[in-house]
């Protein structure tokens, strides 16, 4: 079963139980792609810096940016393993779960609703 596949079949509009290995799989994509605008941002204050000739002391700061994307990418490593070895389990509701997620687009993705992943697009503002 693709991605696309397995995302479609976790659509929960009412509440529906989802089966465990595919709530571990849109968590694993999540994460993926926090990390790919983490790697976005690094960039850019990567050349930033270069530019602006910043001190040495406060580039080394992008180390700590540079080891939460290591953890959010082991997360992610984490989350698919845990949904390829679930898929035994059973089902479970997750509409309270994602009452909890402020992020409109990242709550819709999490139901099984389709999103356009240009990263390009404009942030939601909070």
């Amino acid at each position: 079963m693709s991605n696309a596949e397995a995302t479609v079949q976790a659509v929960d509009p009412l509440g529906a139980p989802i089966p465990v290995a595919e709530i571990f799989l849109m968590v694993a994509e999540e994460l993926e792609r926090a990390r790919v605008l983490g790697l976005r941002i690094e960039g850019a204050i990567c050349a930033i810096a270069v530019r602006s000739e910043l001190d040495a002391a406060l580039v080394s700061e992008l180390q700590q940016l540079d080891a939460v994307l290591q953890h959010i990418a082991a997360l992610r490593d984490y989350a698919a393993e845990i949904s390829r070895h679930s898929a035994h389990l059973p089902k479970v509701a997750t509409e309270s779960a994602l009452n909890r997620i402020t992020l409109n687009e990242v709550r819709a993705r999490l139901a099984g609703e389709h999103f356009d992943d240009n990263p390009n697009d404009a942030w939601e503002v909070l």
